[in-house]
């Protein structure tokens, strides 16, 4: 069984289009598949006055999104210099505003992120796209995955065990799921998101049949 990584780039470039490149350069070199990141865009995502969560403490998150935000133009550089690389390169959507710049990408994969996973408008309209669809699943039950698998109706959706903590520890993991995940959805993959601090986890769901993963660890 082949096994496809994807090292989270997510906004750690923090808003420097310099830092971004040099992140799937990393990528690469640690031998990643592809590396993921973030579309955020702050007035389709949050209020300027909207509480803080609890790891914004420096900064409000509106004024973090709008700072670490890349262009259109900055996304198409970015995916020429993954090309260069032999990486493949997609991204998060959190809003249907970040999915209009996702589809003047043109990507392989598009990746629904877990907190979008009862986003139906979202869905439906990634429904209509062409793109391969990566789904994780952290803090869903079975009833809204199934929900979010019908809206999206695609013969195949990557369906990512996923435990919505940062870092997770390994007693959180949920490593069990993935067997559940494989039987009950047994025409689609099943990957892993790891947010632990070691290997180990990621070692784990592979044994157990994840075939895609998504790791901090590179």
């Amino acid at each position: 069984m082949s096994i496809y990584i994807i090292a989270e780039g997510g906004s750690v470039h923090d808003g420097s289009f310099g830092n971004a490149k040099n992140l799937c350069t990393v990528a690469k070199k640690c031998g990643a598949d592809a590396i993921k990141f973030q579309i955020h865009i702050a007035d389709y995502e949050t209020l300027e006055n909207a509480p803080n969560p609890i790891h914004f403490k420096e900064e409000k998150r509106y004024d973090y999104f709008k700072r670490t935000s890349f262009t259109l133009r900055q996304w198409q550089d970015l995916k020429k210099h993954c090309k260069k690389l032999k990486i493949d390169f997609f991204v998060s959507v959190f809003s249907e505003e970040s999915l209009k710049i996702t589809k003047k990408l043109n990507l392989k994969y598009i990746k629904i992120p877990s907190g979008e996973l009862t986003n139906f408008p979202l869905l439906k309209k990634i429904s209509k796209m062409n793109h391969k669809i990566i789904l994780s699943t952290g803090m869903s039950n079975f009833k809204e995955i199934d929900d979010a698998i019908k809206i999206l109706n695609k013969k195949k959706i990557i369906i990512m065990q996923c435990t919505s903590l940062y870092p997770t520890q390994n007693n959180q993991v949920g490593l069990n799921i993935i067997s559940h995940l494989k039987k009950k959805y047994k025409s689609h993959q099943i990957g892993f998101s790891d947010h632990t601090n070691s290997l180990a986890a990621a070692v784990g769901a592979v044994t157990l049949g994840a075939s895609f993963g998504k790791t901090y660890n590179i």
